[in-house]
């Protein structure tokens, strides 16, 4: 039997689905997104991501292509005609989208009423939600005091996050902050996957103590403050994303925790350089409360 939690969140993004499905012209905003599924924005990208196995806007590619493999059935609809209906700009943008994704050009795929029945079947199942578990997974619920951060903004692809971090903690060498150090921490504000790499954002964190400025440099921020759950990654850290899918997929479906609205962050707990990335350790927070029903 599906616990509340688990029905609640495949209801949330089956009503996103359905809106898309309605909006195949469109390219509405995360933000819009986040407010129809009722899921803050902090962590929508990431619980449709787990649960459908595909980004908002590749599920509205999907679509437009199925709802274009519909209309080409009508062999005397021009093809520019079918592209402009399902939100293209140009017929040769459209014929580039769909022999990306069917391997046929849209005149091609005419000639292959087969093919084009069976592309049709498979454009129109949306992703399902992953069923494998990460191998030695556990996750624990526990309560984090909140605790205060000194922040710089990366914007741009994971790879450059080492030399973002060098510099703040250069900074905080100059400043004297490197005395007071208890830890590394940081806030993936979007997911590595689903953005180009100059539009991702991320946090580096360190943390100095409460009594630690930024002296107009760089943000000071707050981390913790109520119940998290947690499971730690042990290897590189672009395997963070199959734990993350995890926390937001099959976990919180089957739990009796709903998300709060706050920032998943990063704990880092050894030093990159001192370690081989097989041995780098990672804890994943990920902020949530009880349900009423649990």
């Amino acid at each position: 039997m599906k616990s509340s939690t688990e029905t609640s969140y495949h209801e949330r993004i089956a009503r996103v689905v359905g809106f898309l499905s309605n909006q195949v012209n469109s390219n509405p905003s995360l933000e819009t997104l986040a407010d129809i599924a009722a899921i803050s924005p902090y962590h929508f990208h990431r619980v449709y991501r787990a649960l459908t196995g595909e980004t908002p806007s590749s599920t509205v590619r999907r679509l437009r292509l199925a709802k274009a493999c519909v209309m080409l059935r009508d062999t005397r609809r021009p093809v520019t005609e079918v592209a402009f209906d399902v939100g293209y700009d140009s017929s040769q943008s459209f014929a580039k989208a769909f022999r990306a994704a069917t391997g046929f050009t849209p005149s091609a795929i005419r000639k292959d009423l087969a093919s084009l029945e069976k592309i049709l079947e498979q454009l129109g199942k949306p992703g399902v939600l992953p069923s494998q578990t990460p191998r030695d997974l556990e996750v624990k619920v526990v309560s984090v005091d909140p605790f205060k951060v000194i922040a710089s903004r990366h914007l741009g692809p994971h790879k450059g996050l080492f030399k973002a971090y060098g510099e703040l903690f250069h900074w905080a060498e100059t400043t004297g902050l490197v005395a007071r150090f208890r830890g590394i921490y940081g806030i993936p504000i979007d997911d590595p996957r689903d953005l180009p790499d100059g539009e991702c954002r991320f946090d580096c964190c360190f943390d100095f103590g409460p009594d630690a400025g930024g002296n107009g440099q760089f943000r000071e921020d707050r981390l913790g403050g109520g119940m998290f759950a947690v499971t730690r990654h042990i290897g590189p850290y672009e395997g963070l994303e199959v734990k993350y899918d995890y926390l937001y997929g099959a976990w919180l479906s089957g739990s009796a925790y709903a998300l709060r609205d706050q920032p998943a962050y990063n704990h880092y707990l050894n030093d990159p350089d001192s370690a081989p990335p097989e041995q780098w350790e990672t804890d994943i927070y990920v902020p949530v409360e009880c349900t009423s029903r649990s």
